[in-house]
């Protein structure tokens, strides 16, 4: 609003002066006002200070938005006969008390919906008009996907934003996949573990359905990890520009000469974070360095693109978590633990009105790295508890109707249901309450509430 009341009050040839943050001078400066029309809004020093560079003669209009002793000192300001504008729903004013009070000052409050139908019309037609000529030009914006509104709301309560927080409604599957904000279609995703099952699949089905046009590929082997050449090919011959990087997501420095080095005109829209190593033993047998080796790939990679990242707009911020530390599992205590910290971030994300959110997968079906050491007799275990293998093509499937979930944390597994039934007294707490659930190829359900509180 003031950003726009700014542009209309210079059009209609009015001197201005305006009040913010401190955090947002900077944007002030940018639009042409120097310090001695710039107020803080977060205390009264401004009246002091705007009386003394107006001389005393008071101002004709006063736009406000705050409340309390700030509206107060607004008033104060207002040249005899002056206009008050109230924008604001937490301190309106009786007109008559106003005027009494403060020489005869001109109290309205506003409200849009008192113009009524034709004139709303007109003032759109002549707001349009002066935007087509150049005269005013549009306001910056923060778009929030429309099943995000909550987050578009605490974004809102931080007052961080500058200019519009809009709501946007997905127009077709190039704008499913938005986790807070825009599309992922015609930028670039990084894809850690990008070389990977689980990475390679995801970066062709993103290409393939989604119009990502770049594709950066995280490794630490890069170009010499086993399968690349075909990988990047493929994506090529899809229409997708492709960088493979060989990088240590664990070292902050490795990861931001990475970022740095995506293209300007293919800025960065999506982060997926799907690296990961497995060292399983029993608890008694796991040191330092073997909890460390399997924490560094997911914690210290994910919060490196975290802290690296959060000041971008981006669509999605994707963490590839496990079942693992929902259900947990035997020997996987330093693997269930790292998982668990991703699970939290994306909560964490969401919470600072950012893109976020962890995907607990169950076992994939085509084998990994991580997992062609299962054998017959693990795939039996995990099968007695209810957890088929899940399909690429379900897994990919799974993955879209994640992004349609505006949650946090979701476990996407295959569900054999008859088994869980069978099986009651064996499952793992956390499970027994899907032996009720209703049937279904592959589930993907909200995570418990205490993985919430992560």
């Amino acid at each position: 609003m003031g950003m726009a009341a700014v542009q209309l009050a210079r059009h209609w040839g009015a001197e201005v002066f305006v009040t913010a943050s401190r955090g947002k001078w900077d944007t002030l400066r940018a639009m042409g006002f120097d310090d001695d029309h710039i107020g803080d809004s977060r205390t009264l020093e401004f009246e002091e200070k705007f009386r003394a560079v107006a001389g005393d003669r008071g101002f004709d209009v006063v736009l406000n938005s705050l409340a309390g002793d700030f509206t107060d000192a607004s008033l104060r300001l207002l040249a005899p006969g002056g206009r008050f504008i109230e924008m604001g729903k937490t301190d309106v004013r009786d007109p008559r008390v106003v005027a009494e009070q403060y020489g005869g000052a001109q109290y309205r409050a506003f409200d849009l919906l008192e113009a009524g139908p034709d004139r709303t019309a007109a003032m759109l037609a002549e707001i349009v008009g002066l935007l087509t000529r150049g005269v005013l030009t549009p306001l910056p914006q923060r778009t929030f996907d429309v099943r995000c509104a909550a987050a578009a709301y605490r974004y809102v309560s931080q007052a961080r934003h500058v200019g519009k927080v809009a709501l946007t409604v997905p127009s077709g599957p190039g704008e499913v996949l938005s986790g807070c904000g825009g599309g992922l279609a015609g930028g670039s995703v990084v894809i850690t573990g990008g070389t990977g099952m689980a990475g390679s699949a995801l970066a062709r089905h993103l290409v393939d359905r989604y119009g990502v046009a770049h594709v950066v590929l995280v490794s630490r082997a890069g170009a010499e990890a086993p399968g690349v050449a075909e990988l990047v090919d493929g994506l090529r011959r899809a229409g997708a520009d492709v960088s493979v990087e060989a990088c240590d997501v664990a070292d902050p420095d490795a990861v931001g000469a990475m970022l740095s080095r995506i293209p300007a005109h293919y800025p960065l829209r999506g982060v997926v974070h799907a690296a990961g190593i497995l060292d399983d033993g029993l608890i008694s047998s796991l040191t330092p360095d073997r909890v460390d080796a399997v924490l560094r790939a997911k914690v210290d990679g994910a919060w490196n693109l975290h802290q690296l990242t959060r000041d971008l707009d981006l669509s999605a911020f994707v963490v590839f978590s496990s079942m693992a530390g929902i259900v947990g599992t035997p020997g996987q205590a330093n693997y269930a633990a790292a998982n668990s910290f991703l699970d939290g971030l994306a909560a964490y994300r969401r919470a600072h009105g950012l893109a976020g959110l962890s995907l607990a997968w169950g076992l994939w079906e085509q084998a990994s790295a991580m997992t062609a050491h299962l054998g017959d007799r693990d795939k039996a275990r995990m099968s007695r508890i209810g957890l088929a293998p899940l399909p690429t093509g379900q897994a990919l499937a799974a993955f879209d109707a994640a992004m349609l979930v505006d949650r946090p944390v979701l476990v996407a597994a295959a569900v054999d249901r008859a088994a869980l039934s069978d099986n009651v007294a064996a499952l793992p707490p956390l499970l027994r309450e899907l032996a009720a659930a209703r049937p279904g190829a592959w589930s993907t359900t909200p995570a418990p509430p205490r993985r919430a509180r992560v």
